[in-house]
């Protein structure tokens, strides 16, 4: 079977910039790829599919040759059982992506699949040129809802800092907040260049704080300085690239904020071309040899 098109499911709730990234990265190795809403039956008229596990039982329809991406673990009760299940049920794929090894191991899947180890990234082609007069906030927060979050965004708006939020709809009543909701990856990374700063919030429990935070790393990405809680991933990003990211409990008043010295790391390595071109070459030849083979 030679392959030729790609489906990349996707589902109506994901925010999932690196979709768009795995488009752009196969469209450039030569095959035609397109976004496919998850349940869609064009998604059988490809040759291949990449799917964001989620639940995927094997005994439904796909593409002759399946890219299985893992790129969290399951969280709250019973998450052990959760990603066992997901081991068990999901289709069997011909490759598999991870977020990381701690993933893969924790999803009890040996070495001997064919696997690539893919980090979070950032879309550099989308930032334009940077200036203090094209600012319109001076906080962004980019991402999901997460318990918590909403205290720091209250906290830090409450200080007179506007804050936009994008990725959820914020119950924030304080008029220096302006919610977006769900937009687009191109909109979303519009909203934080327009920003002066970039809040992360994650809680720090497992596996959240061993996961790449694509907040952090598209802030950097943008030039922000970063303000954001305290956790294991986060400690490590910044100790190893050499960056300052703001504490947020120590966050009182405003001259907490204006006056700290920010270090932005430089996350060049970590846009997304450049994520996909040294993370799935192995992808790419096992794509090309039309062979669909899986030893698990």
């Amino acid at each position: 079977m030679k392959i030729e098109s790609v489906a990349i499911e996707i589902t109506a709730n994901a925010f999932l910039p690196e979709a768009y990234a795995y488009r752009n990265f196969f469209v450039k190795n030569g095959y035609r790829c397109e976004l496919v809403r998850k349940g869609s039956p064009d998604v059988l008229s490809y040759d291949a599919v990449l799917l964001f596990h989620g639940f995927h039982p094997f005994w439904r329809k796909y593409p002759k040759f399946v890219i299985g991406e893992y790129h969290s673990l399951s969280v709250g009760r019973f998450s052990r059982l959760k990603d066992f299940l997901k081991r068990i049920v999901n289709v069997r794929a011909d490759f598999y992506i991870f977020l990381n090894d701690s993933v893969r191991k924790a999803l009890y899947f040996s070495n001997r699949v064919p696997f690539a180890l893919r980090g979070m990234g950032f879309d550099k082609e989308k930032l334009g040129p940077r200036n203090d007069s094209s600012l319109e906030f001076d906080v962004v927060y980019c991402g999901s809802f997460r318990e918590g979050v909403e205290c720091c965004i209250d906290r830090l708006a409450s200080l007179g800092f506007k804050v936009a939020v994008v990725g959820f709809d914020s119950s924030s009543v304080d008029e220096n907040v302006s919610s977006f909701g769900r937009v687009s990856p191109s909109e979303a990374m519009e909203i934080i260049h327009r920003s002066r700063w970039g809040l992360n919030y994650t809680p720090d429990v497992h596996p959240l704080n061993i996961q790449d935070s694509t907040k952090v790393i598209e802030y950097s990405g943008a030039g922000l300085g970063v303000i954001t809680n305290r956790y294991a991933w986060l400690d490590q990003f910044e100790r190893s690239r050499g960056g300052r990211f703001l504490d947020i409990t120590t966050v009182k008043d405003k001259r907490d904020v204006t006056n700290f010295e920010f270090v932005i790391p430089n996350v060049d390595d970590l846009e997304w071309s450049v994520v996909m071109s040294q993370s799935l070459g192995d992808l790419l030849d096992r794509m090309a040899a039309s062979d669909p083979m899986s030893d698990e």
